[in-house]
Protein backbone atom coordinates (compact mmCIF):
# COMPACT_ATOMS: atom_id res chain seq x y z
CA UNK A 1 0.00 0.00 0.00
CA UNK A 2 2.58 2.62 0.91
CA UNK A 3 4.98 1.85 -2.43
CA UNK A 4 1.56 2.38 -4.39
CA UNK A 5 0.24 4.72 -2.42
CA UNK A 6 2.42 6.53 0.03
CA UNK A 7 -0.32 9.40 1.20
CA UNK A 8 -2.44 6.72 2.06
CA UNK A 9 -0.34 4.39 3.48
CA UNK A 10 0.67 6.84 6.08
CA UNK A 11 -2.54 8.06 7.25
CA UNK A 12 -3.48 4.26 7.53
CA UNK A 13 -0.43 3.80 9.53
CA UNK A 14 -1.12 6.52 11.91
CA UNK A 15 -4.80 5.40 12.88
CA UNK A 16 -5.42 5.10 16.23
CA UNK A 17 -6.27 1.63 18.32
CA UNK A 18 -9.19 -0.85 18.20
CA UNK A 19 -11.27 1.24 20.79
CA UNK A 20 -10.38 4.15 18.87
CA UNK A 21 -12.05 3.50 16.00
CA UNK A 22 -15.33 1.35 17.43
CA UNK A 23 -15.55 4.94 18.90
CA UNK A 24 -15.50 6.41 15.34
CA UNK A 25 -17.58 3.49 13.86
CA UNK A 26 -20.04 4.87 16.94
CA UNK A 27 -20.12 8.26 16.58
CA UNK A 28 -20.57 7.82 12.23
CA UNK A 29 -23.83 5.86 13.80
CA UNK A 30 -25.20 8.38 15.88
CA UNK A 31 -24.39 11.54 13.33
CA UNK A 32 -26.69 9.47 10.70
CA UNK A 33 -29.48 9.37 13.38
CA UNK A 34 -29.17 13.08 14.09
CA UNK A 35 -29.66 13.95 10.73
CA UNK A 36 -31.71 11.26 9.51
CA UNK A 37 -29.76 9.45 7.52
CA UNK A 38 -30.02 5.63 8.57
CA UNK A 39 -31.72 3.51 6.18
CA UNK A 40 -33.71 0.64 8.03
CA UNK A 41 -35.52 -2.42 6.62
CA UNK A 42 -36.72 -6.16 7.31
CA UNK A 43 -34.81 -8.43 4.89
CA UNK A 44 -37.07 -11.62 4.29
CA UNK A 45 -35.21 -15.38 4.69
CA UNK A 46 -34.54 -17.31 1.54
CA UNK A 47 -36.82 -19.92 1.50
CA UNK A 48 -38.68 -19.01 4.29
CA UNK A 49 -41.45 -16.21 3.92
CA UNK A 50 -42.38 -15.79 7.80
CA UNK A 51 -38.14 -15.14 8.62
CA UNK A 52 -36.85 -11.80 8.57
CA UNK A 53 -33.40 -10.09 9.95
CA UNK A 54 -32.90 -6.35 10.19
CA UNK A 55 -30.70 -4.52 8.27
CA UNK A 56 -28.91 -1.39 9.34
CA UNK A 57 -26.92 0.89 6.79
CA UNK A 58 -24.81 4.09 7.77
CA UNK A 59 -22.47 6.56 6.40
CA UNK A 60 -18.81 6.60 7.67
CA UNK A 61 -17.01 8.70 5.13
CA UNK A 62 -14.39 7.70 3.28
CA UNK A 63 -11.46 8.15 5.71
CA UNK A 64 -13.33 5.88 8.66
CA UNK A 65 -13.88 3.55 6.05
CA UNK A 66 -10.37 3.08 4.84
CA UNK A 67 -9.23 2.89 8.30
CA UNK A 68 -11.88 0.41 9.24
CA UNK A 69 -10.91 -2.33 6.48
CA UNK A 70 -7.54 -1.52 5.71
CA UNK A 71 -5.81 -0.53 8.75
CA UNK A 72 -3.40 -2.48 10.54
CA UNK A 73 -5.96 -2.42 13.88
CA UNK A 74 -8.95 -2.27 11.44
CA UNK A 75 -11.91 -4.98 11.11
CA UNK A 76 -10.47 -7.51 8.54
CA UNK A 77 -7.29 -6.97 10.53
CA UNK A 78 -8.32 -8.72 13.34
CA UNK A 79 -9.54 -11.70 11.64
CA UNK A 80 -6.32 -11.57 9.88
CA UNK A 81 -4.45 -12.09 13.00
CA UNK A 82 -7.13 -15.27 14.18
CA UNK A 83 -10.40 -15.66 13.53
CA UNK A 84 -11.49 -15.91 17.26
CA UNK A 85 -10.10 -12.36 17.59
CA UNK A 86 -12.21 -11.11 14.38
CA UNK A 87 -15.21 -12.41 16.16
CA UNK A 88 -14.74 -11.20 19.39
CA UNK A 89 -14.28 -7.53 17.95
CA UNK A 90 -17.49 -8.01 15.62
CA UNK A 91 -19.17 -8.91 18.87
CA UNK A 92 -17.98 -5.47 20.62
CA UNK A 93 -18.88 -3.68 17.30
CA UNK A 94 -22.51 -5.25 17.01
CA UNK A 95 -22.92 -5.02 20.65
CA UNK A 96 -21.93 -1.05 20.72
CA UNK A 97 -23.93 -0.53 17.99
CA UNK A 98 -26.66 -2.28 19.18
CA UNK A 99 -26.95 0.06 22.58
CA UNK A 100 -27.10 2.94 20.24
CA UNK A 101 -30.25 1.87 18.52
CA UNK A 102 -31.76 0.27 21.70
CA UNK A 103 -31.24 4.40 23.41
CA UNK A 104 -31.43 6.23 20.07
CA UNK A 105 -34.47 5.71 18.48
CA UNK A 106 -38.54 5.88 18.90
CA UNK A 107 -40.84 2.56 19.21
CA UNK A 108 -40.73 2.59 15.78
CA UNK A 109 -38.53 3.62 12.55
CA UNK A 110 -39.76 4.17 9.12
CA UNK A 111 -37.92 1.50 6.75
CA UNK A 112 -38.66 -0.93 3.71
CA UNK A 113 -39.21 -4.47 3.67
CA UNK A 114 -36.84 -6.16 1.63
CA UNK A 115 -37.03 -9.87 -0.51
CA UNK A 116 -34.94 -12.74 -0.33
CA UNK A 117 -32.90 -10.91 -2.93
CA UNK A 118 -32.93 -8.01 -1.55
CA UNK A 119 -35.01 -6.05 -4.20
CA UNK A 120 -37.26 -3.23 -2.34
CA UNK A 121 -41.27 -4.33 -2.21
CA UNK A 122 -42.79 -1.31 0.13
CA UNK A 123 -42.05 0.72 2.86
CA UNK A 124 -42.41 -0.96 6.74
CA UNK A 125 -42.23 0.65 9.84
CA UNK A 126 -39.75 -1.19 11.83
CA UNK A 127 -40.02 -1.94 15.70
CA UNK A 128 -37.03 -1.02 17.87
CA UNK A 129 -37.63 -4.34 19.29
CA UNK A 130 -37.42 -6.16 16.12
CA UNK A 131 -34.35 -4.65 15.14
CA UNK A 132 -32.54 -5.13 18.99
CA UNK A 133 -33.75 -8.66 18.98
CA UNK A 134 -32.04 -9.51 15.32
CA UNK A 135 -29.03 -7.90 16.55
CA UNK A 136 -26.90 -10.43 18.16
CA UNK A 137 -23.98 -9.77 18.69
CA UNK A 138 -22.28 -13.14 17.62
CA UNK A 139 -24.73 -14.08 14.81
CA UNK A 140 -24.67 -10.27 13.47
CA UNK A 141 -22.32 -9.44 10.68
CA UNK A 142 -20.67 -5.48 10.03
CA UNK A 143 -19.62 -5.29 5.82
CA UNK A 144 -19.32 -2.69 3.42
CA UNK A 145 -22.41 -1.55 2.01
CA UNK A 146 -22.79 -2.89 -1.57
CA UNK A 147 -26.38 -2.36 -2.46
CA UNK A 148 -27.71 0.73 -0.70
CA UNK A 149 -31.17 1.06 0.49
CA UNK A 150 -33.05 4.39 -1.24
CA UNK A 151 -34.61 6.49 1.82
CA UNK A 152 -38.03 6.75 -0.55
CA UNK A 153 -38.10 3.22 -1.39
CA UNK A 154 -35.69 1.29 -4.27
CA UNK A 155 -31.84 0.28 -4.18
CA UNK A 156 -28.79 1.39 -5.64
CA UNK A 157 -26.00 -0.73 -6.78
CA UNK A 158 -22.49 0.98 -4.79
CA UNK A 159 -18.88 0.84 -6.56
CA UNK A 160 -17.18 -1.90 -4.78
CA UNK A 161 -14.30 -0.19 -4.68
CA UNK A 162 -11.07 -2.86 -5.21
CA UNK A 163 -9.32 -2.44 -8.19
CA UNK A 164 -6.93 0.13 -6.72
CA UNK A 165 -3.28 -1.08 -4.41
CA UNK A 166 -3.77 -3.86 -2.54
CA UNK A 167 -2.46 -4.80 1.34
CA UNK A 168 1.02 -6.72 0.89
CA UNK A 169 0.46 -9.32 3.88
CA UNK A 170 3.61 -10.55 4.07
CA UNK A 171 7.29 -11.45 2.48
CA UNK A 172 5.97 -14.03 0.07
CA UNK A 173 3.85 -11.82 -1.83
CA UNK A 174 0.49 -12.58 -0.32
CA UNK A 175 -2.04 -9.47 -0.81
CA UNK A 176 -5.42 -8.84 -0.30
CA UNK A 177 -8.09 -6.06 -1.76
CA UNK A 178 -8.34 -2.90 -0.18
CA UNK A 179 -11.45 -1.55 -0.50
CA UNK A 180 -12.04 2.13 -1.09
CA UNK A 181 -14.67 4.48 -1.81
CA UNK A 182 -15.53 8.29 -2.38
CA UNK A 183 -17.17 9.90 0.25
CA UNK A 184 -20.35 9.55 -0.47
CA UNK A 185 -20.22 5.68 -1.32
CA UNK A 186 -18.65 5.03 1.85
CA UNK A 187 -21.66 3.11 3.63
CA UNK A 188 -21.55 0.20 6.64
CA UNK A 189 -24.04 -2.23 6.18
CA UNK A 190 -24.98 -4.39 9.71
CA UNK A 191 -27.00 -7.54 9.12
CA UNK A 192 -28.64 -9.23 12.09
CA UNK A 193 -29.58 -12.54 12.67
CA UNK A 194 -33.27 -13.99 11.07
CA UNK A 195 -36.01 -14.16 13.36
CA UNK A 196 -38.42 -17.20 13.06
CA UNK A 197 -39.81 -20.11 14.13
CA UNK A 198 -36.89 -21.71 14.36
CA UNK A 199 -35.30 -18.61 16.73
CA UNK A 200 -32.52 -17.09 15.82
CA UNK A 201 -30.30 -17.78 12.78
CA UNK A 202 -27.51 -17.06 9.77
CA UNK A 203 -27.38 -19.35 6.55
CA UNK A 204 -23.97 -18.85 6.67
CA UNK A 205 -22.45 -19.67 9.95
CA UNK A 206 -20.01 -17.01 11.97
CA UNK A 207 -17.11 -19.19 12.17
CA UNK A 208 -17.84 -19.88 8.01
CA UNK A 209 -17.68 -16.24 7.82
CA UNK A 210 -14.65 -15.41 10.01
CA UNK A 211 -12.32 -18.52 8.61
CA UNK A 212 -12.77 -17.36 5.41
CA UNK A 213 -12.09 -13.97 6.14
CA UNK A 214 -9.11 -14.75 8.22
CA UNK A 215 -8.01 -16.65 4.79
CA UNK A 216 -8.78 -14.21 2.31
CA UNK A 217 -10.02 -10.67 3.69
CA UNK A 218 -13.55 -11.25 1.98
CA UNK A 219 -16.82 -12.14 3.41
Amino acid sequence: MMAADHRRGVTLEADGSPSSLLMRVCGALEKSLEVGEVRFARERAEGQPNDYRAVIQFHVGAHLFDWFFNGRRGYRAHFWADYQCGLRFNDQLIDALRSILETRIQDAVVGRELDDRFEDIGAARIARSFLINSLVPYLSKVWLCTKRIRLNGGTEWLPTGVLGPRILLGSDGSSWAAPHRDEDAAWLDIKGAFLGRAGVYQPKTPLERAKKLQATGEA
